[in-house]
Formats: C-alpha cells, structure tokens, sequence
C-alpha cells in the first residue's frame, strides 16, 4: 500500500505539480512518517540502480574500456549516495525554514521539510539513470525539481506579497546548490573508489 502511495504521489508531483501541491497543502495533519518514508524509499530506488549500474553494467573509462567495481565498492557507494541524499533533503527543509523566518513567510519545519521532500522527487529519480553510468549526464533532468518547488513555495509557505518572488528565488537557488554539491560529493567519491580500483587492478 505505501509503494502504491509513493507511486502515486512521484507521479501527481512531475505530471501534475500544481495539483499535487494544492493537495499536499490541505494535507493538515502533521503525519510526519509518509513525509519521511517517501524521501527514504526514492532514493533507495536510486542507490539500487548506483549498485548495479557501478558493479554488473560498469563505466566506459577511455582506453581502459568499460570497468567494474567490486560488489562491495559500489555497494558502499550507494550507501553513500543514499545517507547523503536524504541528508540533503533534510538541510534544504532547515535552510527553507530559515528563508521563510527571513522574509516573513508562513510555516514551520513540518511545511518546510514538505518542500524540500516533494520538490526532491525529480533529482532523486533522476539519479536513478546511474544504472546506465555513460547516461548519468541525464540526471540534469533533476533540475526540474526548481520547477516543483516554484510551484510548491507559495502554496507551502506564503509569504507577504513584496517579499514572495525573492522568498521564491531565494529557496530555489538555496535547493539547487545543495542539489549540485550533493552529486558532486558522490561522484568525487565514486569514481575516487573507481580509479583507485583501476590503479591496482
């Protein structure tokens, strides 16, 4: 039942985002466990695909031709991806909250961790394209989630009108470098691991 409400919800929020978010809006009730689990589940889907995209598919490297990590290499690197991304999801909701303390808006954690979690559903399934590393270069696809979250913000946590669109622009650009730095730390460290393995291969 709770894959079937995660499915549904990924869906409504990248098909239809703004009804998606009228809906999570009325949402009142302070159920923090979908709130958590929705976030824990998509990227479990994305580490698995890090796993086997890393150890059974492998990565073309140059002259080296295509390479495979070890199963416990690439099963640490989806560890990591995964503690990572979740880690990620959590400082965007306390840097969210801290913007709308700045200008004035609406909301406590509880609404600003239900931004940075639904807004999060495009990078997180976008990093699910690891399971072909050579198309990782579409997990640029994840940008979408500014998108979600121009839509999400003013729904979630309104702000007065004269401080809304700085509000607005301010948390996305906040969400997208917290997006970037988070793929950035996982590619330094798989491929550290992968040119680690190749030197003593």
């Amino acid at each position: 039942m709770a894959g079937m409400w995660i499915f549904n919800r990924a869906r409504e929020i990248l098909l239809f985002p703004k009804e998606a978010w009228d809906k999570i809006r009325f949402e009142e009730i302070k159920d923090w466990k979908p709130v958590l689990i929705y976030p824990a589940l998509l990227a479990l889907l994305s580490a698995a695909a890090i796993f086997i995209g890393y150890f059974i598919v492998g990565v073309r490297i140059g002259a080296v031709g295509y390479f495979r990590m070890s199963a416990v290499n690439a099963f640490y690197s989806a560890v990591v991806f995964y503690f990572l991304s979740l880690l990620g999801v959590v400082v965007t909701g306390f840097i969210i909250l801290f913007l709308a303390s700045y200008f004035s808006a609406e909301g406590d954690f509880f609404a600003a961790l239900k931004l940075a979690v639904y807004s999060a559903t495009a990078p997180l399934l976008a990093s699910a394209f690891n399971i072909v590393p050579g198309l990782k270069v579409l997990g640029i696809l994840g940008l979408y989630g500014a998108y979600l979250l121009y839509l999400g913000v003013p729904k979630i946590m309104k702000a007065p009108h004269e401080k809304e669109q700085p509000f607005i622009f301010t948390t996305i650009i906040a969400a997208v470098i917290m997006v970037l730095l988070i793929n950035f730390l996982v590619d330094q460290y798989i491929y550290g691991i992968l040119y680690g393995e190749i030197l003593t291969y």
